[in-house]
């Protein structure tokens, strides 16, 4: 596969890379060829030179001559033909059973447990020594060799797809339960496109094995195939003829990889790649358009909006560390509370309970309506936006943001989601791909992707973090204006103290596991540079580095 080259960054936009021009890389080509030529003149100089004795070092003439008197009567053929449909076909049943095992078992630990002992078992045999209870049970025919096939080819297969499918479920855990995937949708949105290197890898690898174990079944018991050739070859006294028949096991296993690695690649390059298997975004129609921008304003009145009210909240880790015990607060309606806290106090933790990522070990999350609205017993639409923009590199932008809103019909879940690009600026981006974007920029897809949900309490988890000054500046403004713009609850967990003064209509600190109010700037336009915020800052900092005056 071309490895892409480096973007190029303009204005916070990438441009196109730049084109490789195509054809065989002849530089390639030559040096995987060097070392081949190499070995074969140091094999006909010593041939030539008698080294050896010709009984047991033919010269490549010599070698040359018999592959070409058994291609001629079609005895090569034959055999080549013959270990090949073996491999194939053991391959192709092994690789089924991986797959399938490894698939049922990476969610099923305890399933996996109960079937340990036997697997444990069968990949610490060597299949060959088998060989004589295969041909007791199965006879002399084809059986014998198939099972030798699978057996050899399974694991590789089986521990790749295993790793690599729990791998990507582990990564991606709090995001499929953070917008209520199903575990079809994460199967087929997130675990098997994120996994799909290590499954091809794994294949790779097994049809590898598949081959070294099928000519040692041969050179066994078999009345045909390449290693039945070699044996019988060895027999005789043909010691060229044995050549030939291991370069031609070489070639073909070359041969095989190269056609399974390309394949690979493509078939790789067509599940990684959703933007070339979907049409381009269009932009809505005017009746759309306006539909979309409906449901994107998501002007909830603050009356139906919930409180988020926390009870005795405590939190203990299994190695018995607990960042906060009897947490009791309230985040008020409609309003942002920014909470800070130095780094391991607990504010992650806390937002993860919120948000019903994480069990506490006492008390409980309330979502408090006022009396009298509609909604009061509803739970309220949550959105996140993590600290990452964890978007998956195998979907479009747009597809990215619709994966917060599965649940939603097609039509409805494209307009939304372009909607909420439309609010945080990206929507001529619809069509990108994750690795053509800024920093910035994933993170604004990040929250366009919260935005989607239309939610009544958006949790954001040190957002703009692992930005640049400059960055950060610009996405706050922006996040002002859209908090402004739309009634949400929102608790906002970050480490910059002039974040939390620039966007927070509450502010809390979490120190020593509790909660302590810190009154915020009323008036959102003194925010920015007013004295009161200059005079909150600081004594936030003072209080967070532990009462030393900044003067």
């Amino acid at each position: 596969m071309t490895t892409p080259t480096p973007f190029v960054r303009k204005d916070d936009f990438s441009t196109s890379p730049e084109k490789r021009p195509s054809g065989v890389d002849l530089g390639g080509v030559a040096r995987r060829a060097l070392l081949p030529l190499l070995i074969l003149l140091a094999w006909y100089l010593a041939a030539e030179a008698r080294l050896f004795p010709p009984l047991l070092l033919p010269s490549p003439v010599r070698v040359f001559g018999a592959a070409a008197e058994l291609l001629e009567t079609g005895e090569l053929a034959k055999h080549a033909a013959a270990s090949l449909a073996r491999v194939v076909s053991g391959f192709l049943i092994s690789a089924a059973a991986a797959l399938f095992l490894a698939f049922l078992f990476y969610r099923r630990r305890r399933w996996e447990e109960g079937a340990s002992i036997v697997l444990e078992s069968l990949r610490v045999v060597p299949p060959l020594s088998l060989v004589p209870l295969l041909i007791l049970w199965l006879g002399i025919g084809e059986a014998p060799k198939l099972a030798i096939v699978v057996l050899s080819s399974f694991f590789p297969v089986y521990l790749n797809a295993l790793s690599s499918l729990r791998a990507v479920e582990a990564r991606w855990r709090e995001y499929a339960r953070a917008f209520e995937l199903t575990p079809g949708e994460c199967l087929r949105h997130i675990h098997v496109p994120g996994a799909i290197g290590g499954l091809l890898t794994g294949l790779r690898l097994g049809f590898g094995y598949a081959w070294r174990a099928l000519i040692g079944s041969e050179l066994i018991a078999a009345a045909s195939g390449l290693g039945y050739l070699i044996e019988d070859a060895s027999s005789m006294a043909r010691t060229d003829v044995v050549f030939v028949g291991v370069l031609t096991i070489a070639l073909l296993g070359i041969l095989c990889d190269v056609l399974f690695q390309k394949g690979a690649e493509y078939f790789e390059a067509r599940m990684r790649r959703t933007k070339s298997l979907t049409p381009p975004v269009t932009p809505p129609t005017s009746q759309n358009a306006s539909h979309a921008a409906a449901s994107a304003s998501h002007k909830a009145s603050e009356h139906d909006l919930p409180a988020v009210r926390i009870e005795m909240l405590g939190k203990t880790f299994p190695g018995g560390t607990a960042p906060f015990e009897a947490l009791t607060d309230t985040f008020p309606a409609g309003r942002v509370t920014a909470l800070l806290g130095r780094s391991g106090c607990g504010k992650t933790t806390l937002l993860k309970i919120v948000a019903g990522l994480s069990a506490p070990t006492a008390g409980c999350v309330r979502f408090e309506r006022k009396a009298g609205s509609g909604a009061a017993a509803l739970r309220p639409a949550i959105g996140i936006v993590f600290q990452s923009p964890m978007l998956l590199d195998w979907k479009t932008v747009v597809e990215n943001v619709e994966m917060g809103i599965l649940h939603v019909p097609e039509t409805e879940r494209r307009e939304r989601a372009l909607a909420a690009l439309d609010v945080v600026g990206l929507g001529e981006r619809a069509d990108a791909c994750p690795e053509e974007l800024s920093g910035g920029m994933a993170q604004r897809v990040g929250f366009a992707r919260a935005l989607a949900r239309n939610p009544e309490v958006l949790l954001m988890d040190e957002p703009f973090g692992a930005l640049d000054a400059l960055t950060r500046t610009a996405l706050q403004r922006r996040c002002r204006t859209i908090l402004a713009e739309r009634p949400m609850t929102v608790l906002l967990i970050t480490h910059d103290v002039r974040e939390a003064v620039r966007l927070g209509d509450e502010i809390r600190i979490l120190e020593a596991g509790r909660l302590v109010t810190e009154p915020a700037v009323s008036d959102p336009a003194e925010r920015e540079a007013g004295l009161e915020a200059a005079a909150l800052e600081e004594r936030i900092l003072t209080r967070l580095l532990g009462g030393a005056s900044l003067q």
